[in-house]
């Protein structure tokens, strides 16, 4: 890209554009490359906006707010190029985790409230605070947990005044997260709306759940509004009273009764949690810094691409293959839908580790000249050496979905279980978030075609193997082959046997859209029979049909289909927060075998928004 930049995978995306992953073609250092749509790149106003999270980044220039390297346009449209971070995302880990200790909580509080002071005293409010826009970074330079706040691409510049308002009546942000005068969407903004997103956050963080979550996004706006804010403790947690009064007076209902700035939040959390070695520490578990400083001291003699954290980048790299399903068009960048009331778009989850910064330069001169013509400067970093990848294990697919006896290859498989995985017998699986036990079902066909699919694969020792590690409550039915087609089962036993199934089993997760595919000839053809014998080349009219079968089979989220301007056909499924991972990709693998059937030929699905595990939405677009 204009000769300085190699573009490799799409990493992820938001409501204005897509992110790649990309390399400085001279210095090798990694970068990420965030694209306007092409749609919006030749409106004015579009184009303004996108810029302004470089020029926000630029005048704040904190070390707890990614970093801009670059900015300009190029042959692909508008784009700005920042650094790329190791780690994960701190919505990734609530869905691994469900809640952190209170350690880590204030741990990731502390660096977001000083981003947002420097942002406050700069007059830039961010206005779109969420765990999706929290980085969880591993430092090499200081062998430690770093917190990067992303995505100012909303954010609002207050003029000297004092607040004023972008666009009367327009509401930016998203629903959980949004302060009462945001959802009023008629009120001044300042920086104590930033506040009040920062205690639903922590309130999330310490609970696993969302202090005014409602069924949709509008009833949530309203409870925002007008619901009573609940305490901790009716979530189930105890903890610090001065802790509890702290979220409790950031999610005042009156900007005037909040704390006024973030800098003070900070001061009052610091007293309340003053180790700063144990919040430090809390930090490095979740991204476990210990293994990836060793990775790193491993592979330091070692060439060629640049360093990944293992779990994460498998993670990323299937999500993003399976997305795009296939080699990367560079030129046509995938649109991804925004959510109500707000985008839903990240930053990547795996991605290169950075070497320790230079001095960043002054701001103000270097990144305006480069916003208004394409900058031919380059950072001098050398790229890190790579960390060797564990290879998934190798699949064979049956003719069949008939049960076999196990094989050569599932009893090895099941040998290398025992060996490889180092838990005791009565292993548990990662708790279910607490904010979506014991209310979404699954229907029994999915747990059937996910049951069979795992024994056709690898065979009945392997799949019990599984079942073995799971809680007791679940593991019966699967052990019996009792599941029942016409029963909803709880959500989390099917997610407590995919998780295990993808550690212990699959080890990669792109065989999770396979198995959707195999599923519609298998389990589920009897269900998706009238939707198949009545072929179509009217996708659109495919799909919503298609919806009435596909969407019997959860008791959560909610369906549309649409046609864009371009003919490109969208599937997108609100309130789909608690569809973990790989139920998400099994889902499009059956949309998309179930739409190739009943078009008599070749379909393409594309993920295009909801990559991750436990976010609001997920999308995709469908083409014959």
């Amino acid at each position: 890209m204009d000769g300085k930049y190699r573009l490799a995978e799409r990493i992820g995306g938001g409501g204005m554009g897509d992110v790649f992953r990309a390399e400085h073609a001279l210095a090798g250092r990694s970068v990420a490359i965030k694209f306007l749509h092409p749609e919006l790149a030749d409106s004015r106003e579009f184009s303004a906006r996108f810029f302004q999270e470089a020029q926000a980044v630029n005048r704040i220039r904190h070390p707890n707010i990614v970093d801009v390297i670059d900015a300009g346009v190029g042959d692909q449209g508008p784009y700005i190029v920042m650094e790329h971070l190791d780690g994960e995302s701190l919505g990734m880990a609530l869905a691994r985790f469900g809640r952190l200790e209170v350690d880590a909580a204030v741990g990731v509080a502390i660096p977001v409230l000083e981003a947002l002071d420097a942002a406050h005293r700069a007059g830039i409010v961010h206005r779109d605070l969420k765990p999706e826009n929290i980085f969880i970074a591993f430092d090499p330079g200081k062998n430690q947990a770093v917190v990067r706040l992303l995505d100012f691409g909303i954010a609002k510049m207050m003029d000297a005044e004092g607040p004023s308002l972008t666009r009367t009546g327009v509401v930016f942000g998203t629903p959980d997260y949004l302060s009462p005068e945001q959802a009023m969407g008629d009120q001044p903004i300042d920086g104590r709306s930033d506040l009040f997103s920062l205690g639903v956050l922590l309130y999330e963080v310490l609970t696993g759940t969302r202090p005014f979550r409602a069924p949709t996004a509008v009833a949530t706006a309203y409870r925002v509004v007008n619901a009573e804010v609940p305490r901790l403790a009716a979530a189930g947690v105890t903890v610090d009273s001065k802790l509890e009064a702290i979220v409790h007076k950031l999610l005042n209902k009156e900007p005037g009764k909040r704390f006024q700035l973030a800098s003070d939040v900070v001061r009052e959390l610091d007293r309340t949690i003053p180790d700063a070695t144990r919040r430090a520490s809390a930090l490095g578990r979740i991204i476990n810094v210990q293994r990836r400083m060793a990775l790193s001291m491993n592979s330091a003699s070692a060439s060629g691409q640049s360093s990944h954290g293992a779990d994460a980048e498998r993670l990323s790299s299937s999500r993003d293959r399976l997305r795009h399903g296939g080699p990367l068009d560079l030129p046509a960048v995938v649109r991804v839908q925004s959510s109500l009331l707000g985008s839903s778009g990240r930053q990547s989850d795996a991605a290169p580790a950075r070497t320790p910064e230079p001095p960043r330069p002054a701001p103000g001169a270097a990144l305006s000249d480069a916003l208004r013509a394409r900058s031919e400067s380059a950072v001098q970093i050398p790229p890190m050496p790579p960390i060797p990848r564990m290879d998934p294990v190798p699949t064979q697919r049956s003719a069949d979905l008939r049960v076999s006896e196990p094989t050569k290859r599932s009893a090895d498989i099941s040998s290398r279980i025992k060996k490889e995985i180092r838990r005791p017998s009565n292993a548990t699986v990662r708790p279910f978030p607490a904010r979506f036990r014991n209310q979404y079902q699954v229907r029994g066909p999915v747990l059937r075609s996910v049951d069979r699919a795992i024994i056709e694969e690898y065979g009945k020792s392997a799949r019990d193997e599984v079942v073995t590690h799971m809680p007791g409550q679940y593991a019966e039915d699967f052990r019996q082959d009792s599941i029942n087609a016409l029963v909803p089962y709880e959500l989390e036993a099917l997610d407590a046997y995919m998780e295990l199934a993808t550690s212990l089993v699959l080890r990669d997760l792109e065989r999770w859209r396979d198995l959707g595919r195999n599923a519609v000839m298998g389990e589920l053809q009897s269900l998706v029979r009238p939707l198949i014998s009545r072929p179509s080349n009217d996708v659109t009219n495919i799909v919503r049909r298609g919806i009435n079968t596909w969407s019997r089979l959860f008791t959560f989220g909610s369906w549309r289909v649409a046609t864009g301007p371009t003919g490109r056909v969208s599937l997108h499924i609100g309130d789909f927060d608690p569809a973990s991972l790989p139920l998400r990709l099994w889902l499009v693998g059956m949309v998309e075998e179930t739409t190739r059937k009943a078009a008599g030929g070749g379909v393409r699905v594309t993920i295009t928004a909801g990559e991750i595990g436990f976010t609001s939405d997920l999308a995709c677009e469908i083409v014959l």
